[in-house]
This record gives structure tokens, C-alpha cells and sequence, in this order.
């Protein structure tokens, strides 16, 4: 596996899944060392050579909505979990590239935390 932390940075890429180490953590967070799925854009990547939003994988099974199985159609196995979509500062959490996402489980990602973030006109 490629290193992509600091002193051997390989800027990360949408669509990647990346090992990260994500304690601290607080509350219901996810911790440890774990995959996760890389969601900002490239464009942000460029601008904020450090930082990147991310969705990390679990091995639990879940039935929430939220949640996104991998299936088969990668080597780590798991569900992405978009509910807990965070930016974090990757060159203080050992990141190590695994390998990239097929595009269908990118945009389902992407249109996940959109439809958490976005702003309807009914809720303004």
C-alpha cells in the first residue's frame, strides 16, 4: 500500500478508500484504524492539500439508510457509512492508500451526504 501521509504525501483522490486512524473520536463516533471512502472533490484536494472529507467503513451490518455495501466490488469489505461524513486533517492520521472505489458507490456516497446536507425550500 501507498503512503499518502506526511513526508511521503500522495495527494488522496475522490474515490479513494484509504486507511485512516480516527481517534480522538467523541460520543458515537467511529474509532481506530479503519477504511474510509473519500468524498471531497479533487478541486478541494488541491486547495487543501491535507484535508479531505471522508465516510468511514464498518464491518457492522446495518440496515439504515445511510449506509452503503460494498458487496463485492471491492477488496475491503464493509458499508460506508455516510452518516458520519467528516473533514479531517489527513496528514495527522497515518492515511494509507487501498485502493479506488467503483464509481457507482462514489455517487451514491456523494448523492447520501448531499441529501443530508441539502436545503429544501420548505425547511428554510
Amino acid at each position: 500500500m501507498a503512503s499518502c501521509g506526511r513526508g511521503n504525501w500522495r495527494m488522496v483522490k475522490q474515490g479513494d478508500i484509504i486507511w485512516l486512524d480516527f481517534d480522538p473520536q467523541t460520543g458515537h463516533e467511529q474509532s481506530g484504524r479503519r477504511p474510509a471512502l473519500v468524498i471531497s472533490n479533487n478541486v478541494f484536494h488541491w486547495h487543501s492539500t491535507t484535508m479531505a472529507m471522508v465516510c468511514p467503513i464498518t464491518k457492522t451490518k446495518h440496515k439504515f439508510a445511510y449506509r452503503i455495501s460494498l458487496g463485492e466490488t471491492t477488496q475491503i469489505q464493509g458499508h460506508v457509512m455516510c452518516d458520519q461524513a467528516k473533514i479531517l486533517d489527513l496528514s495527522s492520521r497515518n492515511p494509507q492508500f487501498i485502493e479506488s472505489a467503483p464509481p457507482s458507490i462514489l455517487k451514491e456516497a456523494v448523492d447520501i451526504v448531499f441529501g443530508i446536507i441539502y436545503i429544501g425550500e420548505n425547511e428554510q
